[in-house]
């Protein structure tokens, strides 16, 4: 009977634990999802997922968000140091996430998001060798979510950035940007991506349509992004193109 009991007490603390991680990890991804509110929110959140990480290092969900937060660290960051070395540690969460769970498609995406800003800080020249594992990653993921609009996103920028000799098609970016708006049309940054394609490709009537786009979305499925991003992206080229 005391043998019984004991059973229960612990199933019942490690339920209760088990609701106390995903409560921290909601309390993060609500930190920086409004971090456009207050400065010091993205920083709450990291400090939370770092503890979550270290009280549990194979918690999957901690560690990809944890990723995730790095990344948006590291766009934040003021020198190309520091940015990639919050690139790297995203990287590293990243992987170590889907090394326990291959199936963890958010894993596999904010490792593969990591692996380009470490590219796009160092120059495209210097990190060609990463395509391919871009490539696989994107492959790996839209294989298991094939309505990722990240990952479409994604793939379209890859496509945009390449040299033509090097794989780079704007064509294809075209039509990764417009399968990604026709699964989310509140989706702002796959507007600003659209713009660029198409500014890179002289359609600058067509351009600017996309571009207004986002200054009339009511509802971006990524607020923090739009006020803090998007938003100002899309003036800022609709600035450039004025007179073309």
């Amino acid at each position: 009977m005391l043998k019984n009991f004991v059973i229960v007490l612990v199933l019942a603390g490690t339920l209760l634990f088990a609701q106390s991680s995903d409560s921290l990890i909601a309390a993060a991804i609500d930190l920086y999802e409004t971090r456009h509110l207050n400065s010091t929110y993205l920083g709450k959140s990291a400090e939370i997922l770092a503890n979550l990480v270290k009280q549990e290092p194979e918690n999957v969900r901690a560690l990809y968000e944890l990723a995730k937060v790095h990344y948006l660290l590291g766009d934040e960051a003021k020198t190309n140091d520091e940015k990639l070395m919050l690139y790297e540690k995203g990287k590293e969460l990243a992987k170590n996430a889907f090394k326990i769970d291959d199936q963890a498609v958010w894993a596999h995406f904010w490792y593969v998001v990591n692996v380009g800003r470490i590219g796009q800080t160092k120059g495209v020249l210097n990190s060609l060798a990463s395509v391919p594992e871009i490539k696989k990653e994107l492959d790996k993921i839209l294989k298991l979510d094939p309505q990722h609009t990240g990952a479409l996103d994604v793939k379209a920028m890859l496509y945009y950035e390449l040299p033509g000799l090097l794989g780079g098609n704007l064509n294809k970016s075209f039509e990764a940007l417009n399968q990604g708006i026709a699964i989310d049309s509140n989706y702002s940054l796959l507007y600003v991506d659209m713009g660029k394609v198409l500014i890179k490709k002289k359609e600058y009537e067509q351009a600017r349509w996309y571009l207004k786009k986002v200054l009339e979305l009511q509802e971006p499925t990524y607020v923090a992004d739009y006020v803090l991003d998007d938003k100002s992206d899309a003036l800022d080229l609709l600035e450039e193109i004025k007179d073309k």
